[in-house]
C-alpha cells in the first residue's frame, strides 16, 4: 500500500521539454487514479523560490517531476522524469524513489506504479565521474549478405546510440571458433573502471535504440540492480533504425539476446565458470535464470532469419551446454535437444 496523502505533478520544463507531453500526463493521472491517491498538476508562478520550496516540500506528498528547478529544490519522496540522454540527467537524490525516461513514461504505466508501491531510494552515483556504458559482442565474418546485412545494420544503430550517448561505447571480442559467453563477459568486465559503469553483452546483430542506454540505466538505478536481461523485439526487415517507440509494435521474441552488468553483480562469478557455447542450446536462459531481472520495456530488436543452432552444425555445442546446465540448479525454465539437431524447447 503507497504512503502518500497525495502527488504534485510538474511536468514543465524548458531545458527537459517533453515531447508529447500531455500523452504522458495522461498515463502518469491514470496511474495515480488507479492507486487511489489524488493528485494537483501544479501551476507555474513568480511568488519566488521560498514559496515553490514550501510548495515543493509538502507533508507526505509523492512529487512526480521533470527534470526542472521544482527538481532541485524538493527533499520530498519524488519521482524524477527525464530525457533519454543519461549525461545530462540530474544526479538521483536521496529522497528520489524512481527514475523514469519520458520514453518509458510514454508507452507504460506499470512501473512508474510499481516504484511508487515500492517507495524506495533509488542507487545513488558513487561520485560526480560521469557513468560509462559498454557494449561488447563477438565479432565474426560472414560473407552470406543476409549476415552482412544485420550485423550491418546492428552497427549503424550502435553508432546512432553513441552521438546520444555520448559515454556509450562498443568493443568486440574474438575467438578461433565458437566462442564461450564467459570469455565475452571477462572481456567486457575488464572495461569497468567505475562502480556506476554498466557493461552490455549481446549478440552481433542486436540492434539498439538510440534511448536503449537510458533506459536499462534508469531501470537498473530505480531498482538498484547490478544485472539484469532484455528480450529482443522482432522485425522481417530492417531498413533503418528504428526508435524506441516503433519497436513497441513489433512482437516480442523468446529469445534473450541482451545482458547488463555492473562490476558488483553477485552473479558474476558463477557466470565466468560455466563454459556455455554462444549462439547454442540454453546459455541466454540460464543467464536470465541467474540474473533474474527482466527490463520491462522493449529497447533491442532483432531481424527475423533462419539460425545454424538447431541444425546439425550446432549439434555437437548443443549437447555440451544441455550437459553442463543439466549439472546446474534450474528453476525457472527447463531446455531439452534431441542429437539429430533438429528439435529445441524451452520454457521460461
Amino acid at each position: 500500500m503507497h504512503q502518500f496523502d497525495k502527488a504534485i505533478i510538474n511536468i514543465d520544463g524548458h531545458s527537459s521539454k517533453i515531447a508529447n507531453a500531455e500523452d504522458i500526463l495522461i498515463n502518469i493521472c491514470a496511474s495515480l487514479k488507479m492507486m487511489g491517491i489524488p493528485y494537483e498538476i501544479y501551476k507555474p508562478h513568480k511568488k519566488g523560490f521560498k514559496v515553490l520550496r514550501d510548495d515543493m516540500n509538502q507533508p507526505k506528498t509523492l512529487y512526480i517531476l521533470n527534470d526542472s528547478l521544482q527538481y532541485h529544490l524538493c527533499d520530498k519522496p519524488c519521482i524524477l522524469l527525464t530525457r533519454s540522454i543519461p549525461w545530462v540527467q540530474s544526479a538521483p537524490k536521496s529522497t528520489t524513489i524512481g527514475i523514469i525516461t519520458h520514453d518509458m513514461m510514454f508507452v507504460d504505466r506499470t512501473f512508474f506504479m510499481s516504484l511508487i508501491y515500492r517507495n524506495k531510494p533509488v542507487r545513488q552515483f558513487a561520485d560526480n565521474y560521469a557513468a560509462k556504458t559498454y557494449l561488447v559482442a563477438n565479432d565474426y565474418f560472414n560473407s552470406n549478405m543476409d549476415v552482412m546485412h544485420r550485423h550491418s545494420m546492428a552497427m549503424i544503430s550502435w553508432n546512432h546510440l553513441s552521438k546520444q550517448d555520448i559515454h556509450f561505447s562498443v568493443s568486440f571480442h574474438t575467438s578461433d571458433g565458437l566462442p564461450m559467453v564467459g570469455d565475452i563477459l571477462k572481456d567486457g568486465l575488464e572495461l569497468l573502471s567505475h562502480p556506476d559503469d554498466i557493461l552490455i553483452i549481446t549478440n552481433r546483430d542486436i540492434c539498439l535504440t538510440n534511448e536503449s542506454t537510458a533506459i536499462i540505466r534508469a531501470y537498473m538505478d530505480s531498482l538498484n540492480l547490478s544485472s539484469c536481461y532484455a528480450k529482443r523485439a522482432e522485425a522481417n526487415y530492417i531498413p533503418s533504425p528504428f526508435s524506441f517507440r516503433e519497436i513497441q509494435n513489433l512482437d516480442s521474441a523468446p529469445g534473450i539476446d541482451l545482458f547488463a552488468f555492473r562490476k558488483d553483480a553477485e552473479c558474476i562469478p558463477e557466470l565466468l565458470e560455466t563454459p556455455l557455447y554462444l549462439g547454442r542450446v540454453g546459455w541466454d536462459g540460464f543467464w536470465a535464470d541467474r540474473i533474474k531481472y527482466e527490463i520491462p520495456f522493449k529497447i533491442c530488436y532483432h531481424q527475423i532469419h533462419h539460425s545454424e543452432w538447431n541444425t546439425e552444425i550446432g549439434k555437437k555445442e548443443n549437447i555440451h551446454n544441455i550437459s553442463v546446465i543439466s549439472q546446474k540448479d534450474v528453476t525457472s525454465f527447463k531446455v531439452s535437444y534431441n542429437e539429430n539437431g533438429t528439435h529445441y524447447t524451452k520454457n521460461i
